[in-house]
């Protein structure tokens, strides 16, 4: 490698390094976090992976530990493995916060190295790549994502989405490394989000309709998409067998349907008042990217030049005209399939990734007289500022919402644990579609939890006990340390009197080792396929590469 790559390859880190850093710093200010109500079920569940880890055992796929501790069964439902980002400094960590705030920078870092991956093969210029990571990674949509909402499966589910799109790319222009790319992004948003897998899905099979209409659909190409989807099989062998082992032997909750559209002049509003509250009729990308969509959007449509870019700019615009109240939209819809999606902002990732593979397309066919190094310089510096003081304004507002947790090392633990929120989520529902422990008041007091048992002091006597016992998980339950059958797939329904001691565990079970060593392994290798690619073309794509003449990273 020639010393002038080298330096390049440095700096290059150094980039990385301090974009994660300004895109996780500002919510720690005061060294406390503020936690929404799904940020407290997402470290909820971390922390009981996490225990088990330190135990060296996988979690039962029911959760002992917050939620009401009525076992609830998150560990099996919503996909965990991605989620090791957090997991991992929280094991290794004594400080809870010290270990979350490395857990939002290596999120970060990989987002930013996803993103960077599939603009360095639309772009032989370094500034247009680094400028398409910036619009990717400081976008007001991603911030709300983890900062406001704290929905930590959407944003390792952003991280991954890159991956999936240079996947694409790659076997449109007839590359066989598109199907380990493809494999692995869409594996991991599996592994990460389901909703977000099935809008991932969606994106793809439009993007081959249009294909087939633009007749550059060929047969190679189906091998590739087919081939990539029997690589995925195994990544997500661990994650699919715990949901279909739940769902299909069990009457369980769905969650809520909906479909809230992003009010135009309230997020226009938003933007303009660089706001990142998590209120979903005012999500947003950030001013800066509105603009620059808006623009794009128009040029695409007047000009008459063909270019790649127009494909991805105008179907960045229509998705994200779909995401406003300007459309209307059937009353019944939903509830219907399509009303799972609960609101259309969601559909902004999508115009984020279309929006910055556009623009990074564009900029590699015109950039003549534009200079590129003053050009990022002037972008980074702009959208870091509002990153900055979005996240800051948002972290300093107290009491915003009724559902807010201000954590820090001291009340961590107490603070996530907080029964208030999740325990019907995915419950055990009777014909009626209500949770089965609704109007059964606890008569008991739980004296110890932990990620795999719950100990129970009777203080009334009682023989239903609001604490779910699904089918296809094995419990052991003690009362008075006397082994006692039980009926699964309802509540815990014992004769118990004052005074009495209950005990109820669970493990994992011995196809959960299997399928999550299947799952790693998969990972494994193909991120060790992907790295021999990358690595064996290297040289090709150093001499490739072009710079401005007066640009040196």
């Amino acid at each position: 490698m020639k010393r002038s790559n080298l330096i390049s390859k440095i700096m290059l880190v150094l980039f990385f390094l301090v974009l994660a850093f300004i895109s996780t710093y500002p919510a720690f200010i005061g060294h406390f976090f503020k936690l929404t109500m799904d940020g407290q079920i997402h470290l909820m569940r971390f922390e009981s992976v996490a225990d088990a880890i330190k135990n060296k055992e996988l979690p039962p796929i029911v959760n002992f530990e917050g939620y009401g501790n009525v076992g609830a069964i998150f560990n099996g439902m919503y996909p965990w493995l991605s989620g090791l980002v957090f997991i991992i400094p929280r094991v290794l960590l004594s400080s809870p916060m010290h270990a979350l705030f490395i857990g939002f920078y290596l999120l970060n870092i990989l987002t930013i190295l996803n993103t960077y991956l599939l603009v360095r093969k639309l772009s032989n210029n370094y500034y247009i790549r680094l400028m398409g990571v910036v619009l990717y990674q400081l976008n007001a949509y991603h911030l709300i994502l983890m900062y406001s909402r704290n929905a930590l499966g959407e944003a390792l589910a952003y991280a991954f989405l890159p991956l999936i799109m240079l996947g694409c790319y790659l076997i449109w222009n007839n590359k066989k490394s598109g199907m380990l790319y493809l494999a692995l992004g869409m594996g991991m948003i599996i592994n990460s989000h389901v909703i977000s897998s099935v809008l991932a899905v969606l994106l793809i099979i439009i993007a081959e309709i249009y294909r087939v209409f633009a007749r550059k659909l060929n047969l190679k190409e189906i091998g590739y998409f087919t081939s990539a989807g029997i690589l995925t099989i195994p990544i997500v062998v661990f994650t699919v067998t715990n949901i279909a082992n739940i769902a299909l032997k069990n009457r369980i909750a769905t969650t809520w349907r909906g479909i809230n559209s992003i009010d135009m002049w309230e997020s226009l509003k938003a933007m303009l008042q660089n706001d990142i509250a998590d209120k979903s009729v005012i999500f947003n990308i950030g001013i800066i990217c509105f603009t620059l969509l808006s623009i794009l959007l128009g040029i695409a449509i007047v000009s008459k030049v063909d270019g790649s870019w127009k494909v991805y700019i105008l179907g960045a615009g229509i998705v994200y005209i779909l995401t406003l109240n300007i459309v209307p939209l059937p009353t019944n819809l939903a509830q219907t399939s399509i009303g799972m999606i609960q609101f259309t902002g969601r559909l902004l990732s999508i115009v984020m990734i279309l929006l910055t593979m556009g623009c990074v397309l564009l900029l590699e066919t015109n950039s003549n007289g534009i200079n590129m190094k003053s050009s990022l310089i002037f972008l980074f510096m702009i959208m870091s500022m509002l990153t900055v003081g979005s996240v800051r304004t948002y972290h300093n507002t107290i009491n915003d919402d009724p559902i807010r947790y201000y954590i820090n090392d001291n009340n961590y633990i107490k603070e996530i644990s907080e029964p208030r929120e999740g325990a019907t989520d995915y419950a055990l529902i009777n014909r009626n579609k209500q949770a089965i422990i609704n109007g059964i008041t606890p008569k008991y007091s739980v004296s110890k939890v932990n990620y795999d048992s719950i100990i129970l002091k009777m203080e009334k006597e009682t023989n239903k006990i609001p604490f779910f016992l699904y089918k296809g998980v094995p419990y052991e339950v003690k009362v008075n340390d006397k082994n006692t059958k039980i009926k699964v797939g309802s509540i815990l329904k014992l004769k118990v009197k004052r005074g009495d001691i209950i005990i109820i565990n669970s493990n994992a079970t011995w196809w959960n080792y299997i399928t999550f060593g299947v799952s790693l392994l998969t990972l494994l290798l193909i991120v060790l396929g992907i790295t021999a690619t990358e690595f064996l073309n290297s040289g090709k794509e150093y001499r490739n590469e072009t710079i401005n003449s007066n640009d040196n990273i």
